[in-house]
């Protein structure tokens, strides 16, 4: 910590003791004594990792909580180390193997570049061996906060002895630029007299989680409505007259909804590791849609280490087991995201124009016939270079190339702000108002992608409903194109996945959710993959796996009645029926949409 630094931390000693106190006094009067484990409170941090230490954090005022003052952290325009910067501090005591901790600390958002509109960060009690990070942390956790001040608290148990020199407590800050303020932080031993249970515990509620929140019940009736049909099955000898007792098996083999994911062609390809076969069957079990994570990005696609008969190779296996595949993305409109040969023609408009097209086609033919849909324009609310210099309607030429050379492909606009505020300055407008500028101005624009990353406090799900509803406006189909919650509390992400899913499949507008990547070993936030590293299943992974192929899916086994006709109501999808009668057998495909329908099967 260098000198102004240390003058400004110094000036914190007061408040956080008082704050401390409170915060104590509050929460955790009715419990035994416990040793702080920060004796100078959050002087006792320094930051690490950056080349500016000195302007990333302030003492700031803070009205309407316990405590009067914060530290406000800014990573805007900070020289970082790939995001391995933050605080760091040290414990002033011996701790024990079984002794109860329990950090507590409020944090909220000012301003962030994250798809989730929020400030992210880690907190975490490392190992330290000669005074280095050893893996792993005894505590490691996740956190991101919205607008409002958000309290984070969470008690665990110490697996060893230790000594001050062997642990350090960091707050690690994202990658993603950002300004969020944090309090006081408490960091209590309570010895091993205490239980994990007699601590508070943060729980993340959001609106709308209630058991009996009105907008589930609605949720039921549309789905209902909007997902199911009655199928009448009508099995006839062969005079045409009514067949009774006969033996009817209805197995859904896709349902109308996309449930997809991001995965690569390198994985699907692979034989030799026995880990790629566990990802390719478990992906063709839960999922009947794929996108390309990065393959058909600018940057990678003319990376030569990215041989396009691999993708392609790839895309043939999808294909082969009726996998339909997204394409991702063709033009993402800023030099951050594209060949440094992009960048080098930002004075140049005209030569930059005809580059961007001359990519467009290139794509367009080497990918011909490959797609059912593909993302045209991605996040031109966040990332706008291109159109700034070449103008707004230049994104309209963009989907009518991509019509010109892919012709019955579904072309998308997608963005991650649909979620993000209501009004007339909200990202959200900006996004639905792109949507409408593209129909105004005649783009051949066919659905709305809304990626939907979620943080650690998620927006409300009557709020997603409205947000919904607004879109439909615009007349398009919406899928839910990128799905992720950043979250290391296993409860929320179990919680909010089912909710957010099920006011997703509700709406009539929506046509599918892809999640972007479900292996912890193969996400860009491992934290958010469905599943382990060891294929265990995590709990919000069992939310999904239950919904998609329990809750939402359609098998059936009945008898004709005299008038020799067997009904069900099932979920609108792909189906074989079988019919079984006296040793004699009929099976045939039939689809089922909400409208219902009769399959007559003759004998």
């Amino acid at each position: 910590m260098n000198l102004q630094q240390a003058q400004k931390f110094t000036h914190l000693r007061c408040f956080v003791t008082l704050g401390l106190l409170a915060l104590a006094q509050g929460i955790l009067a009715q419990l035994p004594a416990a040793e702080s484990l920060l004796s100078n409170g959050l002087n006792s941090f320094e930051v690490y990792g950056s080349t500016a230490p000195h302007a990333l954090v302030e003492e700031v005022a803070v009205t309407g909580q316990p405590f009067t003052k914060a530290l406000r952290i800014n990573t805007f325009k900070q020289a970082v180390d790939k995001g391995n910067f933050g605080l760091k501090a040290d414990i002033n005591t011996n701790l024990h193997k079984g002794d109860v901790l329990w950090i507590s600390f409020k944090a909220r958002c000012l301003e962030s570049t994250r798809e989730t509109g929020e400030a992210s960060f880690e907190f975490r009690f490392d190992q330290l061996v000669n005074g280095k990070y050893q893996w792993p942390s005894y505590l490691e956790r996740g956190v991101s906060v919205g607008k409002e001040w958000t309290e984070t608290s969470l008690p665990f148990v110490l697996t060893k002895d230790v000594k001050p020199a062997d642990v350090r407590l960091i707050f690690k800050f994202d990658t993603y630029a950002q300004r969020f303020e944090l309090g006081p932080v408490t960091f209590l031993n309570y010895g091993p007299g205490v239980k994990l249970s007699d601590l508070p515990r943060s729980f993340v509620r959001y609106e709308g989680s209630e058991p009996d929140a009105p907008w589930r019940s609605a949720a039921a009736e549309r789905i209902e409505k909007y997902r199911k049909g009655d199928l009448s099955i009508k099995v006839i000898d062969a005079s045409g007259k009514p067949v009774p007792g006969a033996q009817v098996a209805v197995r859904m083999k896709r349902i109308a909804f996309n449930w997809g994911t991001a995965t690569n062609t390198q994985r699907l390809l692979d034989t030799l590791r026995p880990e790629s076969r566990i990802y390719r069957d478990t992906l063709l079990k839960y999922f009947n849609q794929v996108v390309l994570e990065n393959e058909m990005k600018w940057s990678a696609w003319t990376d030569p280490h990215n041989p396009h008969e691999q993708t392609l190779k790839g895309i043939q296996w999808l294909k082969a087991h009726q996998i339909p595949v997204r394409g991702h993305v063709m033009v993402w409109p800023s030099f951050q995201h594209s060949p440094k040969i992009v960048a080098e023609l930002k004075n140049d408009t005209a030569a930059l124009r005809a580059l961007v097209f001359r990519h467009i086609e290139e794509q367009l033919s080497k990918m011909k016939g490959q797609f059912t849909e593909w993302d045209v324009v991605n996040e031109p609310y966040a990332h706008h270079d291109w159109l700034d210099l070449l103008g707004k309607e230049e994104m309209v030429k963009w989907f009518k190339a991509a019509r010109a050379g892919a012709p019955g492909v579904k072309l998308f606009l997608n963005d991650y702000t649909m979620f993000h505020g209501e009004g007339p300055n909200a990202a959200s407008e900006a996004f639905y108002n792109n949507v409408k500028f593209l129909q105004e101005n005649g783009a051949p624009i066919d659905a709305i992608g809304e990626q939907g990353h979620i943080g650690g406090t998620p927006p409300a799900i009557p709020k997603v409903i409205e947000r919904l509803n607004r879109f439909a406006e615009l007349g398009l189909p919406i899928q839910i194109s990128e799905f992720d919650i950043n979250s290391n509390d296993d409860d929320l992400k179990a919680r909010y996945l089912s909710d957010f899913m099920t006011a997703v499949f509700s709406h009539p507008t929506t046509v599918g959710f892809l999640q972007w990547g479900f292996w912890e070993a193969q996400h860009w936030f491992p934290a958010a993959a469905l599943w382990n590293r060891d294929w265990t299943l995590r709990k919000h992974g069992k939310a999904f796996t239950d919904l998609v192929s329990k809750t939402w899916w359609t098998n059936f086994d009945g008898k004709t009645a005299p008038d020799g006709v067997s009904k069900l109501r099932g979920f609108c999808g792909d189906y074989t029926i079988t019919v079984t009668y006296k040793g004699k057998t009929s099976q045939q495909q039939y689809t089922l949409d909400n409208q219902g329908g009769v399959l007559v099967v003759k004998l």
